[in-house]
């Protein structure tokens, strides 16, 4: 009798035991699983039924996709490419001739004092002005006068307005500068460079840039093309 209650003892030891052990494997699981960083939960993927296909395809059926504006870009014209042909095979016979117009210094009616400079040819409206003072045409070629005499910069001026028009630029920057490296602070080839635009056929009109182009210090010119 006494062996049957010792063995029911030892079994009942075993199974608590065996408690504490499944008891100490799941504390030990529960605080893994605590230390392990939390992944944040994903939104299930939408699937698109066909139904909802058909739905959306009547819904725009109606809809016209926009199209990308067109970028400004100034191509020479066939007239202008036929030109510099002509002049290439010109240089490469050795008969090319100077086609920048001749400009006289004969009478200007510009100052050096002119804070702003504007011109229109005849038959250009005062609308042309204004929007070259905001730059409204894309600025297509530049001219730096700077370092320049006034010989010089005559014959770098005829030159670059005779090749814009060759290769089609509608409008040009001239940087003339203000002057202050000057004796009387005062530049020179701001008049001189309003005075001889003045005398280009090619030119319909001109103006002090704005701030952004070079204020004061630069013109604006529009060329008939």
């Amino acid at each position: 009798m006494q062996s049957n209650k010792a063995g029911f003892a030892d079994l009942k030891r075993l199974q608590q035991a065996a408690l504490e052990e499944q008891r100490t494997r799941a504390l030990r699981e529960q605080a893994a699983q605590q230390a392990r960083p939390q992944a944040s939960p994903q939104a299930p993927k939408s699937v698109a039924t066909a139904e909802e296909i058909k739905l959306f395809a009547r819904a725009t059926q109606a809809v016209t996709p926009i199209k990308a504006a067109p970028r400004a870009v100034h191509r020479p014209s066939e007239r202008a490419r036929a030109e510099v042909v002509a002049q290439r095979r010109q240089r490469a016979l050795g008969q090319e001739q100077p086609t920048a117009p001749a400009l006289s210094d004969a009478f200007s009616p510009f100052s050096t004092e002119d804070a702003d400079l504007a011109w229109l040819a005849p038959g250009m409206g005062p609308e042309v002005l204004r929007q070259l003072r905001r730059a409204f045409w894309p600025v297509g070629a530049h001219l730096d006068l700077h370092g320049m005499n006034s010989d010089e910069a005559k014959i770098a001026l005829a030159q670059f307005i005779e090749a814009s028009k060759t290769h089609g630029t509608r409008c040009v920057r001239i940087v003339h500068g203000q002057g202050y490296g000057s004796a009387d602070g005062q530049s020179v080839l701001k008049s001189r460079v309003a005075q001889w635009l003045t005398q280009l056929s090619t030119i319909s009109a001109f103006a002090s840039a704005p701030q952004a182009h070079g204020g004061r210090g630069a013109l604006l010119a529009l060329l008939r093309l």
